[in-house]
């Protein structure tokens, strides 16, 4: 029977992705190609001059997606300020995209003229056997026993920031979190634990994203991308310092230390820039993506105060201060909260990837170095896959109901295939570690009729910031 539910799973896949198996030229190097833009037999436009949709994917792109696929079906052009590709939602293509059994999709590729001008060489942006061979580098820091003891100090950290914020005047949520969690990266992946030291990371890590999106994107100076790219080069010079200091160590405490100390096959040492790449992107999903994320989540609770409570007596029933690595797994309706947060407002609303040989998707011919826009959060409330899609539903993931097995790739919070997300646990650990003493500390809500405006980019969030009202538990 599981055979049978594999094969049809293949044969869908297949069905909406073809890919030639013809071998590549000995000497071809598709690293060294430039993006492909013939794509005029493909449905829809690549909007306006120069900018393309850029203007409304920044504003709001589930209106786009729906715009253009609603109007031109599972497949359309789609055009990012010149970088020009294919937009298609279908979770099938998804599936095959993602786990690219015939590695025709590059990440590298795809990401280097965006988010990879400031996080090349982190895990997600690197390809097939580079890939294969540095993912090993996170296998001894993300064991059980490392994990607990990340557990021990996120608990303290968490403890030290949600006790002030009481006293906050006019309190809002998203900077307070932002700085809470990257004071606890900070501490727990490179051991770095004064507040001088956060601060320089925060500031740089701020004006990093300022920069990202800046519509002048040379570095000129007094531009933010001339202050984005000096913020980059602060950033990975204090990790590089710190490498020689971690790798001395005969205990290692930190995340950094592990890295440090990880070797490849031959007994060599991963390099120094190697590391520092990680470093630089852990640090930045491990803050800002998560910070997105809980801003998320508390928004939803703070709306939907019986799911608050829920919470709240699960947290009530452990009779604990600080829960442990050990009760993360039975704390499900955490998990649930987590997921349906991450359905509604995705921390990654639209991936990409680019093709390296010719395929055939949705029926059309896609050229090589073509983008293949995914906008996963179209499926994400696709009511062909979920009840009432827009509605705060956490028990829709429950063994139950399982809306998101409908398909195993309409819903892909923390992405598949070789790129999954090797975080993934620690992410939820913080989560829940956060939420159990925030729940047990305040209850919260937010001013009646509250429906603020929200943003995609750089990370989605109410654009004011989450105003909460909160009311400390004796």
């Amino acid at each position: 029977m599981i055979a049978n539910v594999i094969l049809r799973l293949l044969e869908k896949e297949l069905m909406s992705v073809k890919i030639s198996t013809e071998p590549m030229p000995a000497d071809y190097d598709y690293k060294a190609q430039p993006d492909s833009t013939e794509l005029s037999h493909i449905p829809g436009t690549f909007g306006l001059p120069v900018l393309g949709h850029l203007p409304w994917v920044f504003n709001d792109l589930r209106a786009l997606s729906n715009k253009l696929l609603d109007k031109y079906g599972t497949i359309a052009k789609l055009n990012i300020a010149g970088s020009k590709g294919i937009f298609v939602s279908n979770p099938d293509v998804v599936q095959a995209v993602f786990l690219d059994r015939h590695r025709n999709f590059s990440n590298e590729k795809a990401m280097e003229n965006n988010i990879g001008r400031f996080f090349s060489g982190g895990l997600l942006l690197i390809d097939f056997d580079e890939h294969k061979e540095q993912r090993r580098l996170f296998q001894t820091a993300f064991k059980n026993e490392p994990m607990k003891q990340y557990v021990k100090q996120m608990n303290v950290i968490f403890a030290e920031h949600i006790q002030r914020w009481g006293d906050v005047d006019e309190f809002k949520f998203f900077p307070h979190i932002k700085q809470c969690l990257l004071t606890t990266a900070a501490s727990i992946f490179i051991g770095v634990k004064s507040d001088e030291d956060v601060e320089m990371l925060n500031r740089n890590f701020i004006d990093m994203f300022e920069g990202m999106v800046g519509i002048v994107q040379k570095e000129i100076p007094g531009t933010k991308w001339a202050r984005a790219k000096a913020a980059l080069r602060n950033l990975k010079d204090h990790y590089e310092s710190l490498i020689p200091l971690r790798r001395d160590t005969e205990v290692s405490v930190d995340f950094l230390s592990y890295l440090s100390k990880e070797k490849r096959e031959d007994g060599s040492y991963f390099s120094d820039q190697q590391i520092v790449d990680h470093i630089n992107f852990l640090l930045m999903a491990a803050h800002d993506t998560t910070a997105s994320s809980l801003t998320n989540i508390l928004m939803e609770l703070a709306k939907n105060t019986e799911w608050q409570q829920r919470l709240r007596e699960q947290s009530l029933a452990m009779d604990k201060e600080f829960i442990a690595y050990a009760d993360l797994d039975g704390m499900v309706d955490f998990d649930h909260v987590i997921l349906e947060a991450q359905r509604l407002h995705p921390s990654i609303p639209m991936t990409w990837r680019r093709s390296i040989r010719e395929c055939e998707i949705e029926g059309y011919t896609i050229p090589p170095n073509t983008l293949v826009y995914m906008p996963l959060l179209y499926n994400y409330r696709d009511p062909k896959w979920w009840t009432n899609p827009d509605q705060f539903d956490p028990d829709r993931f429950s063994t139950q109901r399982a809306e998101h097995k409908n398909h195993s790739f309409a819903f892909t919070a923390f992405g598949g295939g070789a790129h999954k997300c090797i975080g993934m646990h620690f992410a939820k650990a913080q989560v829940k570690c956060f939420l159990h003493q925030f729940l047990l500390t305040y209850r919260f809500t937010v001013s009646e009729g509250y429906n603020p405006k929200l943003m995609m980019i750089p990370m989605p969030k109410p654009k004011d910031d989450l105003p909460l009202i909160l009311e400390r538990i004796q």
